[in-house]
């Protein structure tokens, strides 16, 4: 069955490079106009040509998602041009990598404000046009950190996107009979272009090492499952966490340790 977004409007946060352009240009090949909403609005502004060279439509939005005046200028704006809100994805997240012990409170304070703040203001801001409609799509992205914990550390990363579960889980609950359908999309390990720039060789294969299927994810991968989620084809689930990530959280090693461990007394 083939996904037809026209008509809808849909706000991608943190939509100027990795998984949330990916999801921008997926939104919008399926019809949606698309508010390409990040901090970086030069690069931003690039993303939404890109789609509307192809046909499409597409704005660009700075937007701080911590600020709440900044998201409802973001929303006012989507408002003013195209009437209405019907998807919301929140993409928009950072991350450090300090152990517990090296971490200020302000670094801890600024990825639980990005991550999980960020969200509860962008979903706040647009709920008054949904129950309105009595209809929308909201799709945070969290990670597979989630449910374990964060790969390079960060336990207030960690912490930021195990939270993202709960609050959408409580918010799918609230809206449910409003017609607004709340719904997360966990990570795995992807190839994003800030990975294939930071990460070296060795790393690259240790993570790839780590999933089943035998390679990281794409971005696009990511992209789908939000397509799916914002489509009608998903419109009686409410408050699921779904995994992308090529079967990484089955295992706690490796498949070829996994291989070699079965074959010992």
């Amino acid at each position: 069955m083939d996904i037809d977004l026209s008509g809808r409007v849909a706000i991608v946060t943190g939509s100027a490079r990795g998984i949330g352009r990916s999801i921008a240009h997926t939104l919008a090949q399926h019809g949606a106009r698309v508010a390409v909403a990040d901090i970086d609005l030069e690069t931003a502004a690039n993303v939404a040509q890109e789609i509307t060279d192809t046909g499409r439509e597409a704005i660009s939005v700075q937007v701080d998602v911590t600020d709440s005046t900044s998201v409802q200028a973001m929303v006012n704006q989507c408002l003013a041009d195209w009437g209405t809100v019907d998807i919301l994805v929140n993409n928009a997240g950072i991350a450090t990598t300090h152990m517990v012990e090296d971490m200020s409170e302000a670094n801890w304070r600024r990825v639980i404000d990005v991550n999980l703040t960020g969200p509860f203001l962008c979903c706040k801001a647009v709920l008054p046009v949904m129950r309105s409609n009595g209809y929308g799509k909201i799709v945070n992205i969290s990670s597979v950190a989630s449910k374990r914990i964060s790969y390079n550390a960060g336990a207030n990363y960690t912490a930021s996107k195990e939270g993202l579960l709960g609050f959408t889980r409580h918010l799918a609950y609230e809206l449910a009979s409003y017609g607004i359908n709340v719904n997360t999309v966990c990570p795995g390990p992807t190839l994003t272009p800030m990975m294939s720039e930071v990460a070296t060789p060795e790393t690259l294969r240790a993570r790839e090492k780590s999933v089943p299927r035998g390679r990281l994810s794409t971005p696009e991968e990511q992209a789908n499952a939000v397509l799916f989620l914002v489509s009608g084809l998903a419109d009686h689930i409410f408050g699921v966490a779904l995994d992308v990530d090529g079967g990484a959280l089955l295992g706690w090693y490796d498949v070829e340790t996994y291989r070699v461990r079965r074959r010992q007394p």
